[in-house]
């Protein structure tokens, strides 16, 4: 072979390579997500199909994980949902990526030793960094081979090597996936090694819409089919803020008990909107679950003079409803008058001294953070919810609020927003500013810094960070982003 032949070969060689390692690149940037065939199991429902014909609601969840005694490799924790449900799990792997000896995109299976201990697992999570090949036994035989077939689509196969034993039988297990940015079809034919039959426990193939969320709120479409509904009851209040929906309130005061400061029973009828607000349903805040809400606002009395009014509101399960009015001097220090309303909550058909309605919008879920900020930055209106018991604080609490003032990381990969109101100090004396500094990021991070500083002192009462992912991007994340339509 002359030197002309062996450039060119040698050339062709690294072309090709530099495909390869760009496909790999490609695929790994796009294998992480939430996979959920809901229209499927959905259609199947609407044809009418027998429930042992019907695809099963099923949702798969991938994240990238950072497993050092997999070194060289590209690696993500995978877990699967059926019936739409994460106390349903089926099934938990680590899926490996790296380029064989022949220059294959090659997936490499392993399962873990101790499956209970990495159920649900945070991204980024230390339990991942610490495994040993003594957690997690590798499917020999069952590698997996992707091979780009158009520039967003890349399709599996399989030896005929993977052989596994279920109920006593050698089973072959056969992959035809496919994967998308947008989508993943889930295809595995298990046959007999006995007689070649296939074995049916199920219909194949899953097709999965990448990024629908398993838990879709339950709120009406069009908001011409939700105008400023009365919710009937806590738990009806309760759902509506969970969901995102902007809340209002009206407090018949006549109709209430009113106790304490000057001008008692003579209080005007009042109004608000329910803005940020804390649920909290752990022993520790109370034996009655109940959610928080309040606002602050400068007002002025008969004489002119100007004052702080705040207004501190606590919503009760059984149905009690109670209001702290604090008149505060602008300054913060001098409590000039003080009193408390006793209220009820109105159920549908019934006036009731405290009605709640949702707003007339229709609410979507964002479970695409490029759609989160894609919003925000068109002039959307958007709400989040944290659920912070899904969280690092591990407690039966939930928070929520808008996000108005914002900030977009100049790489697009975060935002930054902010609440801020006066409340009560409930650690001590006098008032502070209660203030939750919330960043969401493209990995399904998001980090809230939440603290109180006295308002006199500007000393901090505490500073705690809260670490919580974004749920859409992964089942089981304890924020939810909201835009209202």
């Amino acid at each position: 072979m002359n030197c002309t032949c062996i450039l060119i070969a040698f050339l062709a060689v690294a072309y090709v390579r530099a495909d390869v390692q760009d496909d790999f690149k490609y695929l790994t940037s796009i294998f992480a997500g939430v996979f959920d065939n809901i229209n499927q199991y959905d259609n199947d429902i609407k044809r009418g199909l027998p429930p042992q014909d019907r695809h099963l609601h099923l949702i798969t969840s991938v994240a990238a994980e950072d497993v050092p005694v997999l070194h060289g490799r590209t690696s993500f924790y995978l877990e699967q949902y059926l019936n739409g449900n994460q106390s349903d799990l089926i099934r938990q792997r680590i899926y490996s990526f790296g380029l064989d000896a022949e220059n294959r995109i090659n997936l490499k299976l392993f399962s873990l030793v101790d499956q209970a201990k990495f159920a649900h697992a945070q991204t980024n999570s230390p339990l991942f960094k610490q495994l040993t090949m003594k957690d997690i036994v590798y499917a020999s035989g069952c590698d997996v081979y992707w091979t780009r077939v158009s520039d967003d689509l890349f399709r599996s196969n399989m030896f005929n090597t993977c052989i596994v034993p279920i109920g006593g039988a050698e089973v072959l297990i056969i992959d035809k996936s496919t994967l998308s940015s947008t989508y993943l079809t889930a295809d595995e034919t298990w046959i007999f090694i006995k007689n070649g039959s296939v074995l049916k426990v199920y219909p194949s193939p899953y097709n999965m819409t990448k990024q629908i969320s398993h838990q879709r709120p339950m709120i009406p479409a069009s908001p011409s089919e939700v105008a400023s509904t009365q919710l009937k009851g806590f738990q009806d209040i309760l759902n509506a803020l969970v969901q995102g929906q902007p809340i209002r309130y009206y407090l018949k005061t006549s109709d209430c008990t009113v106790s304490g400061g000057k001008g008692a029973g003579a209080l005007p009828q009042m109004g608000g909107f329910i803005d940020t607000f804390e649920y909290f349903n752990d022993p520790a805040f109370g034996p009655v679950p109940y959610f928080g809400f309040s606002a602050f606002l400068p007002t002025r009395n008969a004489s002119g003079g100007l004052f702080i009014l705040l207004k501190e509101g606590l919503v009760y399960k059984t149905g009690d409803v109670k209001l702290r009015l604090t008149a505060l001097s602008p300054d913060y220090q001098t409590v000039l008058n003080k009193q408390n309303l006793v209220c009820s909550i109105g159920s549908s058909g019934s006036s009731g001294s405290a009605t709640f309605f949702s707003g007339a919008r229709s609410v979507k879920q964002l479970t695409n953070f490029t759609s989160f900020v894609s919003v925000l930055q068109n002039g959307g209106n958007v709400r989040f919810i944290a659920n912070y018991g899904l969280c690092n604080m591990g407690i039966k609490a939930i928070g929520g609020g808008r996000i108005e003032d914002f900030e977009v990381s100049t790489d697009g990969n975060m935002v930054k927003s902010s609440q801020y109101k006066i409340i009560t100090n409930y650690q001590g004396p006098g008032y502070v500013e209660d203030i939750v500094i919330g960043s969401f990021y493209s990995n399904s991070s998001a980090i809230f810094i939440a603290s109180d500083v006295m308002v006199n002192t500007d000393n901090a009462v505490y500073v705690e960070e809260i670490d919580c992912e974004i749920n859409g991007l992964r089942p089981g994340g304890g924020v939810y982003l909201f835009q209202l339509v």
